[in-house]
């Protein structure tokens, strides 16, 4: 152990991966397998940030805090999306999946929020690290990077405030 992660592999990964065009979609099966499919794209929507950045920055990044502040939130979000997905997960697994409804609808509206935050700062640092032709290019890396499968979340808010009002106050299950 190096108290290091290995950013630099995983982002040279994932550049590859976008330099060699559209690929097919893992698939992931199971229970909140579009749930887990959104995370991964959170996931690589934040190591292509962050390698755009070094890439421009290099030992130097360090320096641009925005930069660096901006990557952090990409992480933040992407850590708490992965934790709602795990512990939906969780339940899912002990209640089922028809008794788990109401945390299935709270974890894909985080989701669907936390997506649109990560996407408008995956678009703030790209504007700040590329210009140009290059600009265009890593600004059509993330739309591609972007992609998921939208969730119904105004059936989903309905479907919790039904339950809230039902119970009268917050609840989980």
């Amino acid at each position: 152990m190096t108290g290091q992660l290995p950013l630099m592999p995983a982002i040279k990964k994932l550049m590859d991966e976008v330099l060699s065009g559209p690929s097919m979609a893992e698939d992931v099966e199971g229970p909140l397998a579009d749930e887990r499919k959104v995370v991964g794209t959170a996931k690589k929507l934040g190591l292509f940030v962050a390698g755009a950045a070094t890439q421009k920055y290099m030992q130097a990044i360090q320096d641009q805090q925005e930069v660096m502040g901006a990557i952090a939130d990409i992480v933040i979000e992407t850590y708490a999306m992965e934790s709602a997905v795990l512990r939906t997960q969780k339940i899912v697994g002990s209640k089922g999946e028809a008794a788990s409804v109401l945390p299935i609808a709270m974890t894909q509206v985080y989701l669907a929020q936390a997506m649109d935050k990560i996407e408008a700062v995956a678009r703030k640092v790209t504007a700040a690290v590329a210009e140009g032709d290059m600009l265009r290019t890593q600004m059509a890396i993330v739309r591609r990077l972007s992609k998921y499968e939208p969730f119904n979340t105004i059936a989903a808010r309905q479907t919790i405030a039904k339950r809230m009002i039902e119970a009268g106050k917050y609840v989980l299950a």
